[in-house]
């Protein structure tokens, strides 16, 4: 009975595995590297699952010849594949945090070498039993070097922890508790396995795992601006268009359409990364000056948008003085080596225009670009 109830676990576990990885290949953006690698963290996970299941009821089963020989193989796989989890995790911390193929590819490298020694000893365990043993009653023991394998599985995870601490202003506070959060339940799965010997923690943790993060941080990011943090366009349109529907029944709605000004002159005399940090900065001050429910997106390039439920001009301009008093604050507390400043367009959606989201936001954009011309005559002196 106990045997079946791991099975049943582990099977549980593989199919959740399964269905997480076909929601990832349906991602729009199931290209993109830190995807792919995500992917292969679930079917290594699953494999693992899988080979684990099938393990239980051959330990200690002599019933047919084969037993023992099948016993063997699935093991070898098991080690071989068990490092695996663990190292794509690295990768995609790695992924999450830099945006470099290059020093991906570095790192793969690093972290393939003991995974690589590890299946060497694996390959080798039936005939050696450094690893593991199976003896003449077909029951499986750990062999001397199983705490290798266990260290080569859990170093990673280390490394990748460390990453995230060292390289936490580059991403939100938010991603950061969630990626670290990751390395919890293996740890603590994996000391129950170790103490506790004939327990199975370890790969249903790690589902765990990946179950937290397929929710919070890749599912997120299908609507969320990687660079900002903040919501993306395609959030945008889907959101303004449910709340142009309801605008049209009556329900106050308005947008602020802003543009940082100068902000080419920022990219091409301080670089792109200065220019990334300015983005940066302007989403956290916009951010800072919206109300609870108002809802924030990057529209493009340098642009930003502001939805809210303000049915008057004369409160959204409050607004727009409010982001204004924010932006004059930055610059006079900021030692950054540009100053912000905005463009802004508002604009209140009448209710009879039968405007769709393209004529609302145009009508905004209008507006912000008389606001851009006005500045630039104030700069030259003319106004």
């Amino acid at each position: 009975m106990e045997v079946i109830l791991r099975i049943d676990l582990n099977i549980f576990m593989a199919v959740m595995c399964l269905i997480m990885y076909f929601a990832c290949r349906n991602m729009s953006e199931r290209q993109m590297v830190h995807n792919r690698i995500f992917r292969w963290l679930i079917l290594s996970n699953m494999a693992l699952l899988l080979l684990e299941a099938a393990s239980w009821p051959l330990d200690g089963n002599t019933a047919f010849a084969a037993a023992t020989p099948l016993y063997h193989a699935l093991m070898v796989a098991l080690f071989i594949i068990a490092p695996l989890p663990s190292l794509f995790w690295a990768l995609y911390v790695n992924c999450q945090l830099f945006h470099d193929r290059q020093k991906l590819r570095k790192e793969a490298v690093v972290l393939l070498v003991p995974a690589a020694a590890c299946a060497l000893l694996s390959l080798a365990a039936p005939f050696t039993g450094w690893m593991y043993t199976i003896d003449a009653g077909n029951v499986y023991q750990r062999g001397a070097l199983y705490p290798l394998l266990a260290a080569v599985s859990l170093v990673p995870l280390l490394y990748a922890s460390v990453s995230i601490l060292l390289g936490r202003r580059r991403i939100s506070k938010r991603m950061c508790v969630l990626l670290l959060l990751f390395m919890l339940p293996p740890v603590l799965g994996a000391a129950a396995q170790f103490a506790l010997y004939g327990t199975t923690f370890l790969w249903s943790s790690v589902t765990i795992s990946i179950f937290l993060v397929h929710s919070n941080v890749q599912s997120a990011q299908i609507y969320l601006d990687h660079l900002t943090g903040i919501f993306n366009r395609r959030q945008l349109d889907t959101y303004l268009a449910d709340r142009i529907r309801a605008a049209q029944k009556g329900h106050p709605l308005s947008c602020i359409l802003l543009d940082i000004d100068h902000f080419k002159d920022i990219n091409d005399s301080l670089g792109h990364i200065a220019g990334d940090e300015a983005l940066k900065d302007a989403a956290k001050l916009l951010q800072s000056c919206i109300r609870k429910g108002d809802f924030l997106a990057r529209f493009g390039g340098d642009e930003f948008i502001i939805i809210t439920d303000i049915g008057s001009e004369e409160t959204l301009g409050e607004m727009d003085k409010r982001i204004r008093a924010a932006t004059r604050r930055f610059n006079g507390a900021s030692q950054r080596p540009y100053t912000l400043g905005f463009s802004i367009g508002c604009g209140v959606y009448p209710a009879d225009s039968g405007w769709d989201k393209e004529a609302f936001i145009a009508h905004a954009d209008a507006r912000m670009y008389r606001d851009k011309a006005l500045s630039a005559r104030r700069e030259n002196g003319e106004a």
